[in-house]
């Protein structure tokens, strides 16, 4: 039996992103069996952490969006394409979700992944927009969009 301390920090990670991605697509598939709306999930998700952004109310828009890169968005196994930001707008073109990188590492695909628990790439990418509570309470406009096979996030000032 492997011990923690035995396996590389880099498959743990991969492991985990391979989790995670199972986790959201396995739960959109349960939800829609059982006739449950997944953006009514989403939106659950997405108010019971409003206030997590609150420290960083006033900061840049890049500051905020380097944030939910680095501790909510790249660890669901994506990686950034390009980024840019100004003091009130910052966008972020990363992989489209699920990676496939990560689901390679493990013999499937994003599309044998989300067929597998009958979930659509639209509705397993809405899992971002859990983030536009948290955004909106500190004066931000999060939107994210799919184009040409990548996500777009943008954060945005809202002007009052």
């Amino acid at each position: 039996m492997a011990r923690k301390k035995d396996v590389p920090k880099e498959m743990l990670l991969d492991g985990a992103q391979m989790t995670l991605s199972a986790f959201i697509a396995g739960t959109m598939g349960f939800l829609k069996e059982r006739n449950i709306p997944i953006k009514d999930w989403v939106s659950y998700i997405g108010e019971q952490f409003e206030g997590s952004l609150g420290e960083l109310e006033g900061e840049e828009a890049g500051n905020v969006m380097g944030h939910l890169l680095t501790l909510q968005v790249l660890p669901l196994g994506v990686d950034i394409v390009s980024s840019k930001s100004t003091r009130d707008k910052a966008e972020a073109r990363l992989t489209s979700l699920p990676s496939r990188t990560i689901l390679g590492k493990f013999g499937t695909t994003p599309r044998e992944l989300l067929r597998g628990f009958g979930v659509t790439k639209k509705e397993f990418e809405s899992i971002l927009s859990m983030y536009e509570p948290a955004a909106k309470a500190i004066g931000l406009k999060l939107k994210c969009q799919s184009k040409d096979d990548q996500q777009i996030l943008t954060l945005e000032r809202v002007r009052r």
